[in-house]
C-alpha cells in the first residue's frame, strides 16, 4: 500500500501566533492547511486562532418584509 505523504509549505508571516503552527521536518508549517499563504490571499484565514473577528451590531433594527393583512 503506498504511503500518502503530505508536503507542508512554510507558514506565512501572518500565521505567527496561531495555535495551529507546528514543526514539520524542521520548518514551521500549518497543521490544518498544506498551503497557508493561499488562505491569506483574500483576507483573513478562516482557521486563524490569533485573530479576533469584530462583529458589527446594529443598534437600530429595521423590520423588512412586513405586510398588513386585509380584512375580509
Amino acid at each position: 500500500m503506498p504511503s500518502l505523504a503530505v508536503q507542508h509549505n512554510p507558514i506565512d508571516d501572518k500565521c505567527q501566533g496561531c495555535d495551529r503552527v507546528q514543526n514539520f521536518s524542521g520548518a514551521q508549517c500549518c497543521a490544518a492547511y498544506t498551503a497557508p499563504s493561499a488562505h491569506w490571499r483574500l483576507g483573513n484565514c478562516n482557521l486563524a486562532t490569533h485573530i479576533k473577528v469584530e462583529v458589527k451590531t446594529d443598534a437600530t433594527k429595521v423590520r423588512v418584509g412586513q405586510q398588513k393583512q386585509k380584512k375580509k
